[in-house]
């Protein structure tokens, strides 16, 4: 099969499942670092083992690589044979399969991975490893536990989903799952291992849900602080990662809380945070996709989560990369025993990351480098397609046709710029704001009224 021009330079484009030609394809819990040695970004994630899309290492913690945040290559796996083998090793019970969620940065000379390895698919018995390295590409070498919720019951945090945030000179690792919730360790600085050298310690819980809540989490958690504003935000998961997974945040004016809603409520049991992003399908004309004969049909995009909040400092901009999934029903895969729908194949998706009124929103686009702001009140006259993640947080939101006029009564702060249509293949005015109830929405001009 011949190789566009897009995707030789590594742009992101749907139904193309082969990780050389596509690099950001099977890209699940996505990091990402810049590396001031190398000049180059760096995105790490957890093991996927697809011989025939080029991932032919069954585990290990794949890399990517970017000049731009937009052209991705991929570069194989960051851990040497000797740390996989140590943290594989459960005992008297099987080899772990695979390494979740791993979180890379850069400090004091060393490049430090935090990386998880679980007793069982859905077991609450895991350990975050530290492993270190000279080369952003590895080989990483393990250093040692960092936490540890081996032995433990569903009660207890589980110790997978490491992300690490600085706060004046001390660093704390934030962690944890829907068994117990997330939870936030302090670390030594110099050594990135747990400060009191007891990776049993949980922590502080700062995000559990309550006791009524449907949905699964929170998982897959997050917090970056805002000088700009003084908030320190904490970003997680609920729902099904397969389908209605779903990016919410909560805030906080210390780094170990208490995090809180726009209401002022605790993350801890009273609420899951503002809901930023869930499933949602835009119209689509021109998708950027690959054509293999398997019968693909647009039908927007599932669960996205798991995503880390990044400051780009040459840009000077925030971000936010995350995971999502192909909602075309040639990949949608019915589980009758729980009864659910679980689409299977996934993509890495950096968007642009704004702050309205102290609340962050995420672009509607994937970023392609060219973001164009301008106020509301120059939004071209006409119909947009708009959507929110109100309502039911376990359906796909279908953005729906709105004029202008009746969208600036209900919605004044908003930020509108002009990017790349990725559904569309065109340039386009797009928008993303939230409301003071804490409802979030993303629009995309459509036409004018003549």
């Amino acid at each position: 099969m011949e190789t566009s021009k897009e995707n030789a330079e590594g742009i992101l484009r749907l139904n193309d499942t082969n990780v050389y030609r596509n690099p950001t394809v099977w890209s699940h819990d996505p990091s990402m670092m810049w590396d001031p040695v190398t000049k180059a970004y760096y995105s790490y994630s957890t093991d996927v083992y697809r011989p025939e899309c080029g991932l032919t290492e069954k585990i290990g913690i794949p890399v990517r690589k970017s000049q731009d945040l937009v052209h991705f290559t991929y570069e194989g796996i960051a851990l040497s044979e000797k740390a996989i083998s140590q943290g594989r090793d459960n005992g008297e019970f099987s080899p772990t399969a695979g390494f979740w969620a791993p979180y890379v940065e850069y400090v004091n000379g060393e490049y430090r991975m935090y990386y998880s390895a679980t007793k069982a698919f859905g077991s609450s018995e895991s350990r975050i490893w530290l492993a270190v390295a000279e080369n952003p590409l590895g080989p990483f070498e393990n250093r040692g536990i960092v936490a540890d919720t081996w032995g433990t019951d569903d009660t207890y945090p589980n110790a997978i989903d490491a992300h690490v945030v600085w706060d004046k000179g001390q660093c704390y690792l934030v962690y944890g799952s829907f068994f117990g919730g997330v939870y936030i360790k302090e670390l030594e600085p110099s050594t990135g291992l747990a400060l009191d050298g007891n990776p049993k310690s949980l922590g502080l819980c700062i995000a559990r849900k309550g006791k009524d809540f449907p949905k699964d989490g929170p998982e897959g958690a997050s917090i970056i602080y805002v000088p700009e504003n003084g908030w320190f935000y904490l970003f997680l998961s609920y729902g099904w990662l397969g389908d209605d997974y779903d990016i919410c945040a909560g805030r906080s004016r210390k780094v170990t809380g208490p995090y809180v809603d726009m209401e002022g409520k605790d993350l801890v049991e009273e609420s899951v945070g503002v809901r930023i992003a869930g499933s949602y399908e835009f119209q689509a004309e021109h998708p950027r996709f690959l054509d293999n004969g398997n019968g693909w049909k647009w039908g927007g995009l599932r669960g996205p989560g798991h995503g880390v909040p990044f400051y780009d400092e040459l840009q000077e901009r925030y971000f936010f990369i995350h995971h999502v999934r192909d909602g075309a029903s040639v990949y949608r895969v019915h589980e009758e025993e729980d009864n659910r729908d679980s689409y299977q194949v996934h993509y890495m998706m950096v968007r642009p990351m704004f702050f309205l009124e102290e609340w962050p929103v995420l672009g509607p686009e994937p970023y392609t480098g060219e973001i164009r702001k301008m106020p509301l009140s120059e939004a071209p006259e006409g119909y947009w397609e708009i959507l929110d993640f109100g309502g039911d947080g376990h359906k796909q939101q279908k953005a729906r046709k709105v004029y202008i006029e009746d969208f600036r009564k209900h919605f004044e702060n908003s930020i509108v710029y002009e990017c790349r249509d990725f559904e569309n293949e065109k340039n386009s005015i797009v928008m993303s704001g939230i409301d003071k109830s804490g409802l979030a929405y993303w629009g995309k001009f459509m036409y004018s009224i003549v």
